[in-house]
């Protein structure tokens, strides 16, 4: 009997309360389509794709600690802005930190991102 390989786990944050939860609830829904339509064609590299996923309510002062509580906690095997720049920025030197440099990609709508140098 073969088991089912374990899913690849994505966690972000979105402002699913607060003055950005109507963005957010358009984003969510564009994530929950896309993991369902990943997920039918047999997952991501043959593994299903699950979502943690934890509501930041619109407060930029709460995203390094969720991010942290994703990648130390949750353990999850990658991290992604959920809506635009100022949901994942804030976090970004955290994640710098603790993924090597070819072990992530950011994508940014703004000029004003993060600068980093690889040692």
């Amino acid at each position: 009997m073969t088991t089912a390989p374990a899913p690849i786990r994505i966690g972000y944050c979105l402002s699913l309360t607060g003055s950005l939860a109507d963005n957010s609830r358009s984003a969510r829904l564009a994530h929950e389509i896309w993991r369902e339509d990943v997920n039918g064609r047999g997952g991501l590299l043959g593994r299903p794709v699950e979502f943690v996923r934890y509501d930041d309510q619109g407060n930029a002062d709460l995203v390094p600690g969720i991010y942290e509580r994703l990648i130390d906690e949750d353990e999850v095997d990658l991290v992604i802005g959920g809506y635009d720049t100022n949901t994942v920025l804030p976090a970004m030197p955290l994640i710098v930190e603790r993924f090597s440099s070819d072990s992530w990609v950011s994508a940014s709508t703004t000029r004003s991102c993060i600068r980093t140098t690889s040692p």
